[in-house]
């Protein structure tokens, strides 16, 4: 029987140190090009690790090597080549440079997620499971069940624990609003930036850990050194307070100030005491779930002081916009604006979380008159008489007294986007309001289609001027042939119908590229403009209050 093997197209010497560790195990190299066939010859080849970049290339050969059985291991140099790995089920990545000992650790765990199809079915699931178990493949932390066996000796040796549960509050609508791969990489910033903080401060022999694989809260277990008291609250809240200031500033710089702003955390706190006539298992998950519930009660106590912020923004007209430019894909000529409104307040920057605030105090009408309000006045002041206006109206605004068609001087400058927040019950009732609008100039838009309400439904009842393409939907399209087709097939509809399509969130020169081949007629995204900073004279006006 031939050696087991590992088949490679990585140059660095690493990966031969690597294999060396697997006793009686061979290390094949060849070009990228000639992985295909590699595995197809067989010899024993167990494992391929891969570096090669191009997506073609790259789904060829994970196809193959799970045809024959044969586990992946894919070297990722940035974000981008880990969310490839993770798309096309890749058993295991790791980011370049890795040391050997990580390396070899990625092999053996892309061994046994991958057990060859003549192997028991039992026996598969079992060694999943296991190393499913052992540690989260996203972030790399280890799970619950490992780290109390491993904290096991030092909290009866020490007699206390304490546990810091954090709570990353609107992670969620990140993956709402981005999609899964968005929020992939911003769990890995998080957890990249925890360990960087704890290694710099007094907590550094802290062991985190998530509960579960893919969960997306962390947990501490911090047992005190011999002969140093524990840490009091006051001493944790400041460290809470550097170590969130912190993660935010890594993801604002990794991501953008938009998905920062969306960023929160909130921390309880729970002391535990061992005691020999408890179970130390359900001491520390007792410690947990007291801890969890204080962060929780931080939480609401939060979500308080925002709507007091709210309020106050609202008698203060305390929003700005931010004229986020839709350009021409062909020409990059500017073709109009879309209006973001943005609190002035920090706490109240993400409209997403100005609108969640509003809606769970029942100011919804009177936060969307404001924002209405503050956009409209940038048609005379911020756009050129060809340029567009693109408004944001949610269909429970058409339900508000106060918005009617007379509403703006300009009608035929402004589009109307349809952003459902809440989903629209009776489309013949809402058809009639909209007609009102559309008979004096209006046009209207279908916003984020792809994704919550904003489906085909929408867009057949509305009868758009424009369909805007949800940012889940074009991240990571020049990768995902899918997301390709679903968008191309939309063009044509909406070439058929008289419309245009409009691609939100690209962010990369690869999406742009993408969509421009696949004939989408406008775009917006950071990689042709990010939101601006707080305007100076209103950050001066905050300041001066």
């Amino acid at each position: 029987m031939s050696e087991p093997t590992v088949l490679t197209d990585v140059a660095d010497a690493t990966v031969d140190r690597a294999v060396a560790q697997l006793d009686g195990w061979t290390l094949q190299r060849v070009k990228s090009t000639a992985l295909v066939d590699s595995i197809a010859d067989g010899g024993g080849v167990r494992v391929v690790v891969i570096e090669s970049t191009d997506p073609s290339l790259l789904r060829t050969v994970v196809d193959r090597a799970h045809a024959a059985g044969v586990a992946v291991v894919v070297a990722c140099a940035d974000d981008l080549a880990r969310r490839r790995a993770v798309e096309l089920r890749a058993e295991e990545w790791y980011r370049c440079p890795a040391d050997a000992e990580e390396i070899v650790q990625r092999m053996r765990s892309a061994i046994g997620r991958s057990i060859p199809a003549r192997a028991a079915v039992a026996d598969r699931v079992e060694r999943v499971e296991y190393e499913q178990m052992l540690h989260d493949a996203l972030t790399g932390l280890p799970t619950l069940p490992v780290m109390i066996e491993r904290s096991r000796a030092l909290f009866k040796e020490r007699g206390e624990l304490v546990v810091l549960y954090l709570n990353f509050v609107r992670y969620t609508k990140i993956e709402e609003i981005y999609g899964w791969e968005k929020l992939d990489a911003v769990l890995e910033t998080t957890a990249i930036a925890v360990r960087e903080f704890l290694d710099d401060t007094a907590m550094s022999t802290s062991r985190l850990m998530v509960s579960f694989t893919n969960d997306d809260d962390f947990i501490f277990f911090h047992v005190p050194a011999a002969g140093v008291a524990a840490a009091t609250e006051s001493e944790i809240t400041e460290t809470v307070s550097r170590l969130q200031r912190h993660v935010a500033s890594r993801i604002e710089a990794q991501h953008g100030e938009d998905i920062a702003a969306l960023f929160d955390i909130y921390v309880g706190r729970a002391h535990v005491y061992y005691n020999p006539k408890i179970r130390l298992e359900r001491l520390i998950y007792r410690g947990i779930r007291e801890a969890a519930n204080a962060a929780r009660s931080i939480e609401e106590r939060e979500r308080a002081r925002r709507v007091a912020d709210l309020r106050s923004s609202l008698r203060d007209r305390a929003v700005y916009i931010d004229y986020h430019p839709i350009v021409v894909t062909e020409s990059l000529e500017i073709f109009g604006y879309e209006a973001l409104a943005r609190g002035v307040l920090r706490s109240l920057r993400s409209p997403e979380v100005m609108f969640d605030v509003a809606a769970e105090a029942d100011l919804l009408w009177e936060l969307s008159r404001l924002c209405r309000s503050r956009a409209i006045e940038g048609i005379e002041t911020r756009l050129q008489p060809n340029e567009l206006l693109f408004l944001n109206v949610d269909p429970h605004d058409f339900n508000d007294p106060a918005f009617n068609e007379r509403e703006v001087k300009y009608p035929n400058r402004v589009v109307i986007e349809i952003t459902e927040r809440t989903a629209i019950r009776d489309y013949p009732k809402f058809r009639e309001r909209l007609r009102a609008f559309r008979d004096i100039g209006f046009r209207f838009a279908v916003d984020d289609a792809g994704s919550g309400y904003a489906g085909l439904g929408s867009i057949a009842n509305l009868e758009p001027d424009f369909i805007k393409l949800d940012i889940s939907l074009i991240n990571g399209i020049d990768t995902n042939f899918i997301k390709q087709s679903l968008v191309e097939t939309m063009v044509k509809f909406a070439n058929d119908q008289g419309a245009m399509v409009i691609a939100e969130g690209v962010e990369r020169a690869e999406e742009f590229k993408a969509v421009k081949d696949l004939g989408v007629h406008l775009v917006q995204g950071f990689f042709l403009h990010r939101p601006s900073s707080l305007p100076q004279t209103v950050a001066r006006a905050v300041a001066s209050r």
